[in-house]
């Protein structure tokens, strides 16, 4: 499965609907995105540590900006997200928190906002952190799927991760030291690979999936195609 990381952000602003719908139109079976939540606990698609919109004279951190600033620029709502995603239901979602989100309204807090969000069944959605404790949560909250960011191969050894076992584990290519990786209760997503030589030696490694940034370059790949199953 090739995922594309935050849509298709080669042809349009990452993020947004428009990058998503332009991921879905090339074939993607699944998306990653970044969830953050805005000065009013309203959740965004957005990554990065702050937002930088000179023409709106706009230059902070999400977190320190209302939702009314926010609807005038090119940003999705996790709400619009959800509403668009109901509409193409063969899509998976990846959808991340990151410790700094979780820091700043606690891990119940966003997990179950975005379950709020979703109002239904979350199989299509997989919640992504690198913290063990808030997919815990997320599963007892009613998550059916989870995803861990580890940050090295040996990470996936230890007892609370295998005791987890989570479905996914998504580590950079940078960080994988061994020749394979191991296998285990859960399937490899290594990332950001951009290239067809690239999706093709990861997959000879061991990896499930891959996170992409060029989805256009590998959808138009015959060999990615052949190796993801596309």
């Amino acid at each position: 499965m090739l995922i594309a990381h935050l849509g298709d952000k080669i042809h349009h602003p990452e993020n947004t609907l428009a990058a998503f719908e332009a991921a879905h139109g090339l074939g993607a079976c699944a998306i990653a995105t970044e969830v953050q939540f805005s000065k009013n606990q309203t959740p965004w698609c957005c990554t990065g540590d702050g937002m930088q919109f000179p023409q709106a004279a706009i230059s902070a951190p999400l977190r320190c900006l209302n939702d009314k600033d926010l609807r005038t620029l090119p940003l999705s709502s996790f709400q619009q997200l959800v509403d668009w995603a109901n509409r193409h239901r063969h899509l998976e979602w990846f959808v991340e928190l990151n410790a700094d989100t979780l820091g700043q309204i606690g891990a119940e807090a966003a997990i179950e906002r975005l379950l709020e969000d979703i109002h239904g069944p979350t199989e299509n959605f997989v919640l992504l952190t690198s913290d063990l404790r808030s997919l815990r949560l997320a599963r007892n909250l009613g998550f059916d799927v989870v995803a861990l960011r580890v940050p090295s191969v040996s990470h996936c050894l230890s007892a609370e991760v295998v005791t987890l076992a989570p479905d996914y584990l998504l580590i950079d290519q940078a960080a994988v030291d061994c020749q394979e990786l191991p296998p285990g209760p859960w399937q490899w997503v290594v990332h950001e690979i951009n290239t067809t030589q690239g999706a093709v030696h990861w997959r000879h490694r061991g990896a499930h999936h891959i996170l992409t940034g060029n989805l256009p370059l590998l959808m138009r790949s015959r060999e990615a195609s052949n190796v993801y199953g596309i």
